[in-house]
């Protein structure tokens, strides 16, 4: 990528850690598509308060990224020169949003682009116009805006309020010609003309054919919050025709669905709280068959004091029916699976809906590896970590015909009532066992006879549980008792980086509720060591060390290819 873009790029990193979004609907919605796939909005001129409180400035940030030698000194200057001379308003919002779309011939062509507002065109033109790397390139007017095409997949275009930088990728599959019985290579696109037509389109389009007409997207902006995103399942419509047969009402349930989150650095975490909106059809399915809430007895018991990350999930299981019934398929479904000797009704009915997913213990090898053995299976391996996956068993003849077909494949074996891992699942390392009450595959079988006893108590904080009460799915991860069974394995720079990482993040925690009326709520919490101190300073700080590390290391190795290779690094090398 060229030095503007690189430098470009940096300024808006820098602007989306310290932005927020102001109170208001956004001018520049006028000029994202709506068939947009997903949308981030971030404020810089929001933000600016919370870092300074925690004593960190854009002068701060690149006194941090870049040092005093020779080279950092020409990339700062650079950065400088378009911070101060290029024209964009940096206090204003910056918008990046990207789409996705097939094409006639099922290629796909994907455009991302970043806009951010002007405080005087002809400044930027003028800047444009001096860059070393750009001479040569012509900066071309349409009756609505200019636009400068630095190569065949990234152009550059502004009108007196907006400037948008686009990159552009089509993708071309070789397709297979079932008459010649060969693989042909299609005709090579015009990248440059496409990217052209899809600028184009952002600013000519009518409003209708904005996200300006969209009231969920112009509506998040009624909460405050440090920066927005939105996302939309129409992108996706179009790939449908790469199927080799469609489904009745797929577009149907697929069309028109929105989703919205807001994201605030407060003290102590980062917290993002999301909104999903589905249409008529998909809130029908979802409302009819709403679910319980997550089971916690599952994970009272697991055997460990050192758990790394849980997932639960609580769901009523004849919700699959009901989509098939909405897609008219059901029969379809049954009709392949009759083959095999069930229906769709077996699989869905043969679980009761409720899963565990716990992981503890990664990275700890407190043992010598070569003694550590499996002492029902008698197998020696290196202990990685220990898990369970719980799932209560619903219509036990459902189940019962799922598992006996599973031991006819080889699958699974069975003893008497019991069915267990065999064959290539056994040799995989996989401990199964399931009856007529629980499915549980675990790590070892140690592990397994732990957790069926029940006389162990998991250590999770208590705040952490009291989350987890009342909610349709539960995500966890410790992030200090993580990097902490990783720390003792790792040495040098690496092990510096985590041990600071250990000091910054506590734990991960993500839930969701069950759908309600026309929408489903979900939250998403990253919580600090520090608790007293703003998450965003807290974050920048770690981000722009990581930056100068990064900065440090590519230079070592590029000083180290000059060394062994004065004349350059040969292709051959430098490909592979």
């Amino acid at each position: 990528m060229n030095q503007f873009l690189r430098s470009f790029l940096l300024l808006i990193v820098i602007a989306a850690t310290i932005s927020s979004c102001k109170n208001n609907t956004p001018k520049e919605a006028k000029y994202i598509p709506k068939d947009v796939g997903f949308v981030v909005v971030v404020d810089p001129n929001q933000m600016q308060d919370k870092l300074q409180k925690g004593g960190i400035n854009m002068d701060t940030l690149l006194t941090r990224v870049f040092k005093n030698d020779s080279i950092d000194a020409k990339e700062k200057a650079f950065f400088n020169d378009i911070k101060e001379n290029a024209g964009i308003k940096w206090s204003e919002k910056v918008f990046l949003f990207a789409l996705t779309k097939t094409k006639p011939d099922n290629s796909q062509s994907t455009t991302i682009s970043v806009m951010g507002s002007l405080d005087d065109a002809a400044k930027l033109e003028t800047f444009l116009k001096k860059q070393d790397y750009l001479k040569g390139k012509e900066v071309k007017k349409e009756k609505d805006y200019s636009y400068l095409i630095t190569n065949d997949q990234t152009m550059i275009a502004w009108n007196n309020e907006q400037v948008i930088t686009t990159l552009y990728n089509h993708h071309l599959k070789p397709v297979y010609d079932t008459l010649a019985m060969t693989f042909k290579q299609h005709a090579e696109a015009n990248t440059e003309a496409e990217m052209k037509k899809e600028v184009d389109h952002y600013f000519t389009q009518k409003l209708t054919e904005s996200l300006a007409d969209v009231e969920i997207f112009t509506g998040m902006f009624k909460e405050k919050a440090d920066g927005y995103t939105f996302t939309s399942g129409n992108s996706s419509i179009a790939a449908l025709n790469m199927f080799p047969f469609q489904i009745p009402k797929l577009e149907e349930l697929l069309k028109n669905n929105y989703s919205t989150a807001t994201l605030s650095f407060d003290d102590g975490k980062i917290v993002a709280k999301s909104t999903a909106y589905t249409n008529e059809l998909l809130g029908s399915v979802l409302s009819k068959y709403a679910g319980p809430t997550v089971n916690l007895s599952m994970i009272e018991h697991y055997p460990s004091q050192n758990i790394n990350g849980i997932i639960l999930a609580s769901f009523n299981p004849e919700i699959f029916g009901g989509i098939l019934k909405q897609l008219e398929v059901e029969g379809l479904v049954n009709n392949a699976l009759e083959k095999v000797g069930f229906t769709s009704q077996d699989l869905y009915k043969s679980l009761k809906g409720d899963i565990a997913v716990v992981i503890s213990d990664l990275g700890r090898t407190d043992s010598d590896p070569l003694q550590k053995t499996d002492e029902k299976n008698k197998m020696r391996s290196k202990p990685f970590g220990k898990m369970i996956i719980s799932a209560p068993v619903g219509d036990k003849a459902s189940f019962t015909k799922i598992m006996d077909k599973a031991v006819q494949q080889g699958i699974l074996v069975k003893q008497k009532d019991t069915y267990k891992a065999g064959g290539l699942v056994s040799f995989m390392g996989l401990f199964i066992v399931a009856d007529d009450k629980n499915l549980i595959i675990a790590s070892d079988s140690l592990t397994y006879t732990q957790y069926i006893a029940g006389s162990s108590n998991a250590t999770i904080a208590k705040d952490a549980l009291d989350r987890f009460k009342g909610k349709s799915t539960v995500f966890y991860v410790d992030i200090a008792t993580t990097l902490n069974g990783f720390i003792k394995e790792s040495s040098g720079s690496f092990n510096h980086s985590l041990t600071t990482a250990k000091a910054t993040f506590k734990d991960i925690i993500a839930t969701s509720d069950n759908f309600e009326g026309k929408s489903l709520k979900a939250s998403f919490e990253i919580r600090m060591q520090n608790e007293k101190q703003n998450s965003l300073v807290t974050l920048t700080s770690l981000l722009t060390d990581i930056a100068v590390d990064m900065r440090v290391k590519a230079r070592k190795e590029k000083e180290m290819d000059e060394k062994i290779f004065p004349g350059g690094v040969p292709a051959i090398i430098r490909t592979n």
